[in-house]
């Protein structure tokens, strides 16, 4: 009882320190003013973050489907099915990373794609990617506390599984930044 209390207190901290990083983020970017029922158009940057965190999040949740099939403890065990979940699971790290390194080249050769806007956003979307990891990280040791209450110890494939889901969730956290920023402004 007492770990699902610091989990939850844990939970509401990083809540509120995604609730300040918001609200600095919103002071960097000043709104824009639109005329009524206009709308602006998706940016070549705002466009490749939302195909890039769909596509990294589709490849993402089929390498976790996978281990969830096979079983988390023994999909180590069989070689073909470890490595299509190392392949899935670089796979979706690639996809989600490559928006970040893109729109840094852009960003970095003064490609006249970035506004000052798409540079404001960009620079503030990794502000809840710290958050997002707390998440996942308390949603694990609640779950594996649980499963393995009373038992000597827990499995140490684990370990990989826990990993590999903060990488990723600190990646989709990045892109999903970005789209809310664009949202905001």
């Amino acid at each position: 009882m007492l770990v699902i209390l610091w989990a939850i207190l844990a939970l509401l901290a990083a809540l509120a320190l995604v609730a300040i990083a918001a609200r600095s983020a919103r002071s960097v970017m000043p709104p824009v003013e639109l005329a009524p029922g206009e709308t602006l158009p998706s940016t070549p940057a705002q466009r490749l973050v939302r195909r890039g965190l769909v596509a990294g999040v589709m490849v993402g949740a089929a390498a976790f489907g996978l281990v969830a099939w096979a079983g988390p403890i023994t999909y180590v065990d069989d070689d073909p099915t470890r490595l299509a979940v190392t392949g899935l699971l670089l796979a979706s790290l690639v996809i989600l990373a490559a928006p970040a390194m893109i729109a840094g080249a852009w960003g970095a050769r003064g490609v006249t794609r970035l506004d000052e806007r798409d540079r404001a956003i960009l620079a503030t979307a990794s502000n809840g990617q710290a958050a997002a990891m707390l998440v996942v990280l308390v949603a694990w040791v609640i779950a594996l506390n649980e499963t393995y209450r009373g038992a000597p110890g827990i499995p140490d494939t684990y370990l990989n599984l826990i990993f590999w889901s903060c990488v990723l969730t600190a990646m989709a956290a990045w892109n999903l930044g970005v789209l809310l920023g664009y949202r905001r402004s």
